[in-house]
């Protein structure tokens, strides 16, 4: 690059998004109750806080081999029943081998 290059500076536009994107980040209990038909957020809304779960056992991960069938199958169905393929196979394992 040469010396006397010229400079060019951009100005970034504000967006309507990221006004609420910040509020959304300030309020992450809450939930937007926006306007549906214009899509701004109009005000946050508290949301009721889940009960407390126990501290889960830490997750080990290990990987197989499956015929490229297999696969398809077993994602295809786990898509029908809106379930993850993940949380399927821990089932499957917790059935074969129950803790004793």
């Amino acid at each position: 690059m040469s010396k006397g290059g010229k400079s060019v500076s951009f100005k970034v536009p504000t967006s309507k998004l990221a006004t609420g994107a910040d509020a959304w980040i300030a309020n992450r209990g809450a939930e937007p109750a926006s306007d549906r038909e214009g899509g701004t957020v109009t005000a946050l809304k508290p949301v009721e806080a889940a009960p407390a779960e126990a501290p889960k056992e830490k997750m080990s991960r290990f990987t197989i081999d499956v015929p490229e069938s297999l696969h398809r199958r077993v994602k295809m169905q786990c898509a029908a029943r809106g379930q993850k393929m993940a949380d399927v196979m821990r089932d499957l394992l917790e059935r074969e081998f129950p803790a004793s």
